[in-house]
């Protein structure tokens, strides 16, 4: 790891523990996963700083404020540099045929955007996998889900949360 790396890396996970406030999160976020897929900080020297792993300071991170409100059963948040396509309701009926009902743009969740009360999955583009972070407590607690997921569409349960991060592989 070069010693760049690790400042980079150290600054940007500095900045993830300072925020509480989700959207701001979000953007760090969005902007860490454009540094490593940009090949400035390789993802080896990112989960290396500060000795721990990028995930487990991201999680601490992004879930600090991320409570689902009372009105909603469910919701899937966007921790991406790009939007990705999300379904409201599990009936197969999308707007783009097969795939999505909209575009969840980057650093919003589809209660706030769309004032939906239940979401139903989330869809992960050709040449694209998720990373997500997942709570069954409304958004109490939450943990990394393994495995990423690959292209396609994926529902999600009715009282499931989802922070969901899409990079190309």
């Amino acid at each position: 790891m070069h010693s760049n790396d690790r400042q980079i890396a150290v600054e940007v996970l500095s900045i993830l523990h300072l925020h509480r406030d989700m959207r701001i999160c979000l953007r760090y976020l969005a902007a860490l996963v454009a540094v490593v897929a940009a090949g400035l900080v390789s993802p080896a020297s990112a989960q290396a700083a500060s000795g721990l792993k990028v995930s487990e300071a991201v999680i601490q991170s992004l879930t600090a404020q991320a409570i689902v409100p009372s009105w909603a059963t469910n919701t899937i948040g966007n921790a991406s540099a790009i939007g990705i396509g999300v379904i409201g309701a599990k009936d197969g009926n999308y707007n783009v045929p097969n795939k999505y009902d909209y575009v969840l743009p980057v650093n919003m969740y589809t209660h706030d955007r769309f004032g939906w009360n239940t979401t139903g999955g989330f869809y992960t583009g050709p040449n694209y996998c998720t990373w997500q972070l997942r709570s069954d407590d409304h958004g109490v607690t939450w943990y990394r889900q393994y495995p990423d997921l690959g292209s396609g569409v994926h529902l999600i349960g009715a009282n499931t949360s989802y922070i969901v991060t899409s990079y190309s592989c």
